[in-house]
């Protein structure tokens, strides 16, 4: 059996990590195509060699707008498909290396599975959605964190979270609440001017230090617009994976629009201000761990009222998400040979 996964930003590497060593502890012949939507040299390489990442296939398409982007990977993608000939293809969240491999998979009739299937903010002007909806729709099998009640999905597996099982894993690391507030902000929602002096104003009035790890989309958004920030946030460059869960183990709480550092409030036991009009992740915020900025009356009282229990679990329904997600495939692929 030969599957085939595509990945191309930060939080990708993450999730096909746990399918990575999965398939090495397995000797099942898996191959990593990297697009790199997201590269940085000092912070995609080091996700890959804090990983022992293995990549078979890099199309180095950087410096260029979405479109051009989705073009030229599609293109490339498709070239690789035709020289490795998979049997399964695995296609990761909401980014647009994954709208782009689950088109070309599709007009090839190649299979592939949709990992963090069935997520929706149930707002077509995010991005992400139109991706998310896409590779729903024209994948074989559907793999959600959680039971998920959408109709559209077709093959629903439900495997829980491939962060989860690496965090558990590998940085199940003591909890406390003594270092700085962890930010980031980087969404294009909150890339206006309005909206991101918002964020600051509230910021500034917290009064504390609060560490912002900057993207370069915001970095690039505050010189354009030549914003000064408040002298209690400090700039960090974008974080290494060990550097981020060392400061979300230890940080007083989070205020982020990232889905993927929303869903860890659980496992790291802190509260999320969360800075979006509508998420995907509604786990989070149904069980207190998050709340979107715009319903609160008063922040900081939220914050500092009560502090959740750790939940390690909480995205980990049925055992190790890497094995129910490669076991899924091998049934499809066995039933087909049949």
């Amino acid at each position: 059996m030969k599957i085939l996964s595509v990945i191309g930003t930060r939080p990708q590497y993450v999730k096909v990590k746990p399918i990575f060593d999965y398939c090495n502890e397995n000797n099942i012949n898996h191959i990593i195509v990297d697009t790199n939507q997201h590269y940085s040299e000092n912070v995609s390489d080091y996700f890959i060699k804090e990983f022992s990442l293995v990549i078979n296939h890099n199309l180095r398409i950087t410096n260029t707008d979405e479109v051009s982007f989705i073009a030229k990977t599609m293109e490339m993608f498709s070239e690789i498909l035709e020289k490795e000939k998979p049997d399964f293809v695995l296609l990761y969240g909401d980014t647009n290396s994954t709208l782009s491999s689950s088109l070309v998979c599709y007009k090839h009739s190649v299979p592939f599975a949709h990992i963090e299937a069935g997520l929706r903010c149930h707002d077509i002007k995010v991005p992400e959605e139109l991706n998310r909806i896409v590779a729903d729709l024209t994948s074989q099998i559907q793999f959600t964190p959680i039971k998920n009640t959408l109709e559209i999905l077709s093959n629903e597996v439900v495997c829980g979270d491939l962060e989860y099982e690496l965090l558990n894993k590998h940085y199940n690391k003591e909890i406390t609440f003594d270092t700085p507030v962890v930010m980031t902000i980087h969404r294009k929602e909150n890339l206006n001017l309005n909206k991101f002096l918002e964020i600051i104003s509230f910021c500034e009035s917290y009064g504390e230090t609060i560490h912002f790890y900057i993207h370069h989309s915001t970095k690039s958004f505050i010189e354009d617009n030549k914003i000064v920030l408040p002298k209690n946030i400090v700039v960090k460059p974008p974080a290494k994976y060990n550097e981020m869960t060392e400061a979300l183990s230890s940080c007083k709480f989070i205020i982020t629009d990232s889905g993927g550092l929303m869903k860890t409030c659980p496992f790291f036991r802190k509260k999320s201000l969360i800075m979006r009009d509508n998420i995907e992740w509604e786990g989070v915020e149904s069980e207190d761990y998050g709340v979107r900025y715009k319903n609160l009356y008063d922040p900081l009282e939220w914050i500092t009222t009560t502090k959740p229990i750790r939940r390690k679990d909480f995205y980990i329904p049925n055992g190790r998400p890497s094995k129910i997600i490669i076991d899924s495939i091998k049934k499809i692929l066995n039933g087909t040979k049949k």
